[in-house]
Parts: C-alpha cells; structure tokens; sequence
C-alpha cells in the first residue's frame, strides 16, 4: 500500500510538470542563413574537429616517444653503471696484485 501511494505522488509530480511544461516562444530577431552560410558554418566545424583530432593525435604520440627515449637512457646509464663498477673492482685487484 505504501509503495503504491509513493508511486502515485511521483507520478503525478511528474506529469504535473510535464503539463506545465510550454512550447518555446519564437524569438523576433531571429536571423534567417542562407544555405551558403549553413555550408560555410558546416565545413568551419568541419575544420575545427580535423584540428581537435589532429592535436588529441598528437598529445598521445608525444609523451609515448618522450617515454621511449628516458626509459632508453635509463637502460644506457645502467649499463654504464655497471661497466664503471666492473673497472674500478678489477682496478682494486690490480692495484692488490702490486
């Protein structure tokens, strides 16, 4: 019983507002556009999608080779590490040989 009494208030705040509801007033200055300028806005759209797409492309691809190239360099300083690591230990050993 409970359920129903709750469904029907919120049907009828719903429909009440529905009812409530107007159609739009026409403005009076609206401009009327040609099919020239209908066009001419389409394909400036057009264009400012084509260069959105084009930087979102772009932001993708530049962290991803900026990525690429430390973790490279990291892989170059490691290895580098290690050679230096080995030259001194076997500089040690030589200098103990003495």
């Amino acid at each position: 019983m409970r359920y129903v009494a709750i469904a029907s208030l919120l049907m009828i705040g719903l429909t009440s507002q529905a009812l409530g509801q107007t159609s739009p007033v026409p403005a009076n200055d609206a401009v009327t556009a040609s099919r020239a300028d209908m066009r001419e806005l389409i394909e400036a759209t057009q264009a400012v999608a084509k260069a959105s797409r084009e930087n979102v492309d772009h932001a993708r691809v530049v962290p991803d080779l900026l990525y690429q190239i430390l973790t490279k360099l990291d892989k170059i300083e490691d290895k580098l590490d290690k050679v230096e690591t080995t030259l001194k230990a076997t500089q040690a050993a030589a200098a103990r040989k003495r």
